[in-house]
């Protein structure tokens, strides 16, 4: 399998220009809800009750030029067709973790996080997997967050993301800590963002939960090869020092071992993908949440920051307004929403990195059940416009 190397550089930068309501320096953003269409029907579509999207949406043009989108639970299927409009949804399970016991397998309840193809044919995975020790024994069965260790780990396709295996070598980042020491909260390195392509390298950005004192937030890792997870990179005090390295096989510090989170301002939130839009050549970061308006009224939905690199931030500002997933609320609200991402249908660019004016925010949309967020979800698309300022 041929290497894919090269180095990380900066992006374009773009003049900084006055913010409307709805915008930040640099672009102006609007939705258009009321033209939305539906990607995935959970009623019509599902092959079983938890065959639901839980990711948000990744996608990719193999060699013959069929579009693959994984937005899946941890036994991956896909949808695929000839453009986004026809995709269909397939009962052939692509990928699915080992489900083990031990923490230090990171083979356990596995989704396919991001994707990414050079050629169509070889496609690269990064994979949030979790350690759920509620459900082994560890932890009592109603401390779910109590036990759960997430790392990423890497699977490779050789058939244009119709099958996909685990890597070698697999682990691509974990806290330096073992589960054990992480008891008592949800700890580790979760939902990637899809890989982009930058100037001789590759990126993504992970969401980092760490125990204190440590620091928590978005982590920005590159790479220079994607056939080998241990080339993988955090951010930390001005260059890509962070080595990842397994907490199972060395007692590690942990302050050597964990990325410094980038912009907490800007990027108050996981991020849930990246693009970056073709006429201004500015990065956009998708983001579930919640903040107050300048009347003090709590807003929620999907927000976005911008910026020239993929370090310095501005933002956030509001694209969506809806009701979330996760409200943390004791009743979810009414067809909340989550997992949002950007995507251009039209882009040339084979794992659609880039957008151009007239992109698609898709999301997925819950139906209760009785006061929680069960397994009818849907994948839905709304067009949005993009304008330079």
């Amino acid at each position: 399998m041929r290497a894919i190397r090269g180095t990380l550089a900066a992006g374009l930068v773009a003049g900084a220009l006055p913010a409307g309501a709805d915008g930040l320096p640099g672009l102006r953003i609007t939705a258009s809800p009321g033209q939305e269409r539906l990607l995935f029907d959970h009623g019509r579509d599902a092959c079983e009750t938890w065959d639901i999207p839980d990711t948000p949406t990744r996608a990719f043009r193999d060699a013959s030029g069929t579009i693959h989108v994984f937005q899946s639970h941890h036994r991956a299927r896909a949808l695929a067709g000839p453009d986004f409009a026809s995709l269909r949804h397939s009962c052939r399970v692509a990928f699915e973790g080992a489900g083990r016991d031990d923490p230090a397998s990171f083979d356990n309840r596995s989704w396919i996080a991001s994707t990414f193809t050079p050629d169509g044919r070889t496609v690269h995975a990064v994979v949030h997997d979790e350690y759920r020790g509620h459900e082994t024994g560890a932890c009592a069965p109603d401390e779910a967050d109590a036990c759960w260790y997430n790392t990423l780990t890497a699977a490779i396709s050789h058939d244009g993301g119709e099958t996909f295996r685990p890597a070698e070598p697999r682990l691509l980042a974990a806290l330096p800590l073992r589960a054990e020491r992480t008891r008592g909260l949800r700890a580790g390195l979760f939902e990637p963002t899809n890989i982009v392509a930058v100037t001789g390298g590759f990126a993504m950005m992970a969401n980092v939960v760490a125990p204190a004192p440590w620091p928590s937030g978005n982590c920005l890792l590159r790479t220079d090869d994607l056939a080998d997870a241990a080339r993988w990179r955090g951010w930390a005090d001005g260059a890509y020092r962070v080595r990842f390295e397994d907490p199972y096989r060395a007692d590690l510090d942990p302050g050597a071992h964990l990325c410094e989170p980038i912009d907490p301002a800007a990027l108050p939130w996981p991020v849930t993908s990246l693009t970056r839009h073709e006429g201004s050549g500015l990065w956009i970061a998708t983001m579930k949440g919640r903040r107050a308006d300048k009347a003090g009224t709590e807003r929620t939905g999907v927000f976005f920051s911008t910026s020239p690199d993929l370090i310095h931030w501005q933002g956030p500002a509001l694209l969506l307004e809806a009701p979330l997933m996760g409200s943390g609320t004791p009743c979810a609200p009414e067809r909340p929403i989550g997992y949002p991402a950007l995507i251009d249908p039209a882009s040339p660019d084979r794992n659609f990195t880039g957008v151009g004016d007239r992109p698609l925010l898709t999301f997925v949309r819950a139906r209760l059940d009785g006061c929680a967020v069960g397994p009818d979800r849907d994948i839905i698309a709304v067009p949005v416009e993009i304008g330079v300022r």
